[in-house]
């Protein structure tokens, strides 16, 4: 058992993972923005960034899993530095001195684009990498266990996001344009996320881990695949009709949803098989189990409204 800090716990993935830590038997420290949900222990932080006090918060701590940060909305480039880059230098300078013996990060795969493109990428990219550079130095400075991960979109019923507008297009009765749509794109659902988060806080609070791993569902898919899947989980049929995707691209060019267009139409495949090996982890569910459940609950959600 270990007593873990969980950064951004309020939010989407937060949500998931802290119970799944508690079901492990694990003492589950929350922060994050005030939310109408908290729980007892929840620490209230108003905002992230470089000048953050985290005194008092990591005197007991033994692992921090740093969820928070910026995204799924529209901000300043100085806004992504400052909290995605700022607010995590300044939180692993804080582990420190402290009983923290192991850090983990969720980055992006956008920080895997930066990398290669640093002209190329935006702000978000750039700030998610930068801070996984300054994790890197800090914790081997320390000696400290730590783990990056880099998913590409994290999907469930509760995702907020493009998933989130693909369900509420998937529960539509409209037909669909993407049968024709066959890229292969990875994702990760949420539950093999969380389940991957706590292979690495186990894992590296026994033998000390080090390094920056893409995590996935091991199976990528198509579009035409996502809606399918959703809506059989919505006990609907999947009615999509095969359109041309480079009809789909200029059509959504036309309208300047350049980038859109991308996230839909371009391959993304992600290798998770590295950090499989190296923390002896399979993933809980398969992809297309996890898409159904996900339409299944969006669902249910929308039926207790």
């Amino acid at each position: 058992m270990a007593t873990i800090l969980v950064t951004g716990s309020s939010g989407f993935i937060g949500r998931h993972l802290v119970p799944h830590l508690r079901s492990r038997g694990h003492v589950v420290v929350e922060t994050g923005r005030a939310s109408g949900n908290m729980s007892e222990g929840f620490w209230p932080l108003p905002a992230i960034g470089p000048q953050t006090d985290w005194a008092g918060l990591l005197g007991d701590i033994d692992c921090v899993v740093h969820l928070a940060g910026l995204a799924h909305r529209a901000a300043s480039d100085e806004q992504f530095f400052s909290v995605n880059d700022g607010g995590t230098r300044r939180l692993a300078e804080a582990c420190h001195g402290s009983p923290v013996r192991n850090f983990v990060f969720l980055s992006s795969i956008a920080a895997r684009r930066a990398e290669a493109s640093p002209d190329r990428s935006n702000a978000y990219a750039l700030s998610k990498l930068w801070a996984e550079l300054h994790v890197t130095e800090l914790m081997q400075k320390d000696a400290m266990s730590f783990t990056i991960l880099r998913p590409p979109l994290v999907y469930g019923h509760d995702a907020p996001g493009n998933w989130q507008r693909l369900q509420r297009l998937a529960v539509t009765p409209l037909p669909l344009p993407f049968g024709a749509v066959r890229h292969r794109r990875s994702l990760c659902s949420v539950g093999n996320l969380c389940s991957a988060i706590a292979a690495a806080v186990e894992a590296g609070l026994q033998v000390r881990h080090c390094g920056i791993y893409e995590i996935a569902d091991a199976e990528p898919i198509s579009l035409a695949e996502a809606v399918t899947w959703l809506r059989e989980g919505m006990g609907r049929s999947p009615r999509l009709l095969p359109v041309p995707p480079p009809l789909l691209r200029a059509a959504l060019g036309a309208v300047g949803r350049k980038k859109l267009a991308e996230s839909l139409l371009d391959d993304l495949v992600l290798d998770p098989a590295p950090f499989m090996q190296a923390f002896g982890w399979t993933q809980p569910e398969n992809a297309e189990e996890a898409v159904r459940e996900s339409g299944r609950l969006f669902m249910q959600s929308r039926s207790g409204d």
